[in-house]
């Protein structure tokens, strides 16, 4: 019953067979960018939706998460993905466009977390040197005794 409801709920639109629910999604696509579909010379309706669909997850993999959630796998896979839907006559330029943005700019927030991360693990040895050197000195040594400069 539940495969009954899905097929229910697929539409026709721009010449692909998709969930109601990526219409809007497929408008923006076709009204933004309308050489998408313009070389795919696939006739199986099967076969279009298979790779208009992938071009749904790419855009949702790409746009809807958050940058620190996606992993290098999921890049990779949009590669690929990007790739075969490139290589059935899509026009997705600006897809792969989103796709080196997205990829250069989790790289370069990687690159930033390393250097912090490396900045407080030499804070972390400053303080550590400063704190055994306050160890060392003699006990009779109050905070009344240490003149502080005014």
């Amino acid at each position: 019953m539940g495969n009954q409801l899905q097929r229910q709920r697929k539409v026709t639109a721009h010449g692909f067979i998709i969930a109601s629910s990526q219409v809007k999604l497929a408008n923006w696509i076709f009204q933004t960018y309308p050489e998408t579909s313009a070389n795919v010379k696939l006739q199986d309706d099967v076969l279009r939706t298979r790779y208009i669909n992938l071009i749904f997850n790419i855009i949702k993999r790409l746009c809807h998460k958050r940058l620190g959630d996606l992993t290098d796998d999921e890049l990779s896979k949009a590669s690929q993905e990007l790739s075969d839907v490139t290589q059935a006559g899509f026009s997705v330029e600006w897809l792969a466009s989103k796709l080196e943005k997205v990829t250069l700019e989790k790289k370069t927030s990687e690159d930033r977390i390393r250097e912090l991360e490396e900045e407080v693990k030499k804070l972390k040895l400053t303080m550590s040197g400063e704190k055994a050197k306050l160890k060392k000195q003699p006990s009779w040594i109050t905070k009344s005794e240490i003149p502080v400069s005014p």
